[in-house]
């Protein structure tokens, strides 16, 4: 009899002790790791870029930029730039074709003319800002010049660099400008290691006579 109650007893204490180990691994295994940084929230692609700033160059300015060369000075106007929303079906049909080295129509008169154009990428948080420069003689784009630059608020945020992807430009009715920012949205500054990135981009369409129209925009 004294033997059979040790044997209870020895059962009993061995399913607790399993129990126990059982317990202990199923508390350890539920334990969620935290991440160093959370992904920042990504950038909405519904909203358009704020409005560029765009405006004619003064033919002084042309002058002191060195651009006189690129038009004919003799028939230099300033004619405010014409922004256009060509995105998401508006407007769609006033885009211009490009067409290389395009004929003048003889019964036209044609006016030269160089413009500027300021865009960002429309957020505070990730900044990015890209400049335009172009000439046309109101028929061919004679000159063309971009570049952009960007900036991030807070150490768990980097800017990582910016293009601008150019298409058509000297000798076409159109120049084409992507402007691309490329942000690293969850940084570590202790690692150096970025786990999010985030890459705001916009396209616009440019003509010889100072229009510009919006194409698309995304991140």
């Amino acid at each position: 009899m004294p033997l059979k109650r040790r044997s209870v007893r020895a059962m009993v204490s061995c399913a607790f002790a399993a129990a126990a180990v059982v317990s202990l691994g199923a508390s350890s295994s539920a334990q969620a790791s935290i991440p160093d940084i959370s992904p920042a929230p990504r950038l909405s692609v519904a909203e358009p870029p704020p409005k560029p700033k765009a405006r004619a160059l003064t033919a002084d300015e042309i002058r002191k930029k060195g651009l006189a060369q690129y038009i004919d000075m003799s028939r230099q106007k300033e004619i405010a730039p014409t922004l256009i929303d060509g995105s998401q079906g508006k407007l769609t049909a006033s885009v211009p074709p490009p067409v290389k080295k395009p004929a003048k129509a003889s019964n036209r008169s044609y006016a030269s003319g160089c413009w500027y154009l300021e865009t960002e990428s429309g957020s505070a948080v990730y900044a990015g800002t890209a400049y335009h420069t172009w000439c046309g003689d109101g028929v061919q784009i004679t000159y063309t010049s971009a570049s952009c630059n960007g900036s991030t608020s807070g150490p768990t945020r980097k800017y990582e660099g910016c293009q601008n992807i150019q298409g058509y430009g000297l000798g076409w009715n159109v120049w084409d400008v992507t402007d691309k920012w490329h942000f690293c949205s969850a940084y570590n500054p202790y690692t150096g290691v970025c786990s999010a990135r985030i890459h705001p981009w916009q396209k616009n369409r440019y003509d010889a006579n100072g229009q510009v129209w919006l194409l698309g925009w995304g991140n």
